[in-house]
This record gives C-alpha cells, sequence and structure tokens, in this order.
C-alpha cells in the first residue's frame, strides 16, 4: 500500500477530497487522524491545520477488497480470494467456496456476471485492461478442454505463417480463444463479423492487419463482411420520365399534331328561313 499525506481546514474535507479525488469506497478507505484543528487557549497557541495519513492500496489490492465485499453481500462462505497480474491482466481466483454451484452457475453464467460486474466498476483504471474471475478452477478446466480442439491450428500458423479464421462465437468463447494468444508473443487476434457471435482470425505477429483481411474474405472489411466490387451499369439513352401522374395523361386533340389529329365529319347546310306570311 501507497502511504499519502493530506492537510486542510477539516479532517471531514480532508477525507472527502481524497476520496473524490482517487475513487475509493468505503470499504477501502484506510486513514489515520495525526493532527486535528484546535482551538487554542484564548485564541493563542491556535491550530488552523488538519493532518491525515491515508493507506492507498494497490489496484490489485482494490479488486480484492472489492471482490471479497460483493461475496459477504451475497452470503457466498469462501476461504480467500487469490490475486495474480500478468501484464495489465488480473487474474482471480475464489478458493474454498461451500456453494460451489451457486457461484458458477449454469454453464458459468453467475461466474460471468461476476466477472461482467468487476470488470465495469474498475473499468476506468488505468493500470488494468482486464479482470478473469475463477471459482475453485471452475474456468480453467473449461478453458483447457475448450482448447483442445483449436491447439494444434493454432501451432501450425508459426509454421506455415497462414492465418487462421475460426468459426462463430459467443463472447465468452472468444475470450478464451484471446486470453490463450495473448500469452504467445508471436500471434494476434482479430475479431470481424456482426451481432453476439463473432468470428476469430489468429495470424501471425510478423503481418500487418491490413494484410491478413485482405487474404481472408471473412475479415476483408472492418464489419466482417466481404465486399465485391459492383459491375459498371451500362450506359443507356437518355429518356424523358414524366415526374407525376398528370403528364402521363394522354395528349389533348387542341394541342396534337396534324398528322396525329382525325378529320372532323362534314358539317350539315343549314335550313332556310321561311319567309314571313301575312297575318290573316
Amino acid at each position: 500500500m501507497n502511504t499519502i499525506d493530506r492537510s486542510g481546514d477539516s479532517v471531514e474535507e480532508i477525507i472527502r477530497k481524497f476520496r473524490s479525488e482517487h475513487n475509493i469506497s468505503d470499504h477501502e478507505l484506510r486513514y489515520e487522524i495525526l493532527k486535528k484543528p484546535s482551538k487554542g487557549f484564548f485564541g493563542l497557541f491556535a491550530n488552523k491545520i488538519a493532518l491525515v495519513r491515508f493507506q492507498l492500496p494497490e489496484s490489485h489490492d482494490r479488486v480484492r477488497l472489492f471482490t471479497e465485499t460483493l461475496l459477504d453481500k451475497m452470503s457466498v462462505s469462501f476461504g480467500k480470494v487469490i490475486c495474480k497480474t500478468e501484464g495489465k491482466t488480473l487474474f482471480l481466483t475464489i478458493e474454498g467456496v461451500v456453494e460451489t454451484g451457486f457461484v458458477i452457475g449454469k454453464n458459468g453464467s453467475m461466474l460471468e456476471t461476476i466477472q461482467y460486474l468487476i470488470n465495469r466498476v474498475f473499468e476506468n483504471e488505468h493500470s488494468i485492461e482486464r479482470i478473469y474471475v475463477d471459482a475453485d478452477g471452475y474456468r480453467a478446466r473449461r478453458e483447457a478442454q475448450f482448447l483442445s480442439r483449436y491447439i494444434s491450428d493454432i501451432k501450425k500458423i508459426k509454421v506455415h505463417g497462414k492465418s487462421l479464421t475460426l468459426e462463430p462465437m459467443n463472447p465468452g468463447e472468444r475470450r478464451i480463444i484471446h486470453r490463450h494468444v495473448e500469452r504467445d508473443k508471436g500471434l494476434r487476434t482479430l475479431t470481424v463479423g456482426e451481432g453476439e457471435n463473432k468470428r476469430i482470425v489468429i495470424f501471425s505477429s510478423k503481418q500487418k492487419e491490413s494484410e491478413v483481411r485482405q487474404q481472408n474474405p471473412q475479415a476483408a472489411s472492418k464489419d466482417g463482411k466481404s465486399h465485391k466490387p459492383r459491375k459498371p451499369r451500362k450506359a443507356t439513352p437518355n429518356k424523358a420520365v414524366p415526374r407525376n401522374k398528370q403528364d402521363q395523361k394522354k395528349p389533348d386533340a387542341s394541342t396534337a399534331p396534324k398528322a396525329d389529329r382525325k378529320p372532323r365529319p362534314p358539317r350539315r347546310p343549314r335550313s332556310k328561313p321561311r319567309p314571313n306570311q301575312p297575318k290573316e
């Protein structure tokens, strides 16, 4: 743990500012009051400055303390929580769990939920990128069984230098592959596709990501879809297209050309008017 001394006008104000600055919860706060402000005797020898010494835990200690508090709130009986760091990846192992089935859940669903919650709480911790949670070796056994199907093909990548595209996997299965490949500095991974089930492309670290996308149709684009070039359309003569239905009406006879007009029938001659007859 790191030791930090802070001074201020009051103890309460010092603690409030320290918690806000380091984003520390109540169960993580460890401090010792070295000096309290005093008014003195008749205003003489007054001490207006308070001094507090804090014990700031390391990142892995904060994660461990939070996990222990979370399990206590869930009424889970366990022995201890072991932390192990590999670079910026933190591995938590809960040992001595009494109700192992409850903590693990169906197909590891409860363990995944606990792991997701812990990662969200410490997502702003710069010294930690990923946190994996295991209980009594369940995840280790499951990962070993799952990886046994791909280890031989992954080893061949270093020999022939060709990338390997795996079948679509859910997020939990993809994390197992990523975690396994991260331990080998000679290999890299690339996730392609859309939706919950995506593919992982494993390739040599000597290759560039752009080259892998060109060689692999599944990784041809960032969304995992291979886009084929469109065929150019044939040039067609411009035709006048009516804008609305009114323009599609038949032309009026008065505006039609003379060649298209129908001949009018001959007019009947008018009858001559009768002469005026004399009155009787």
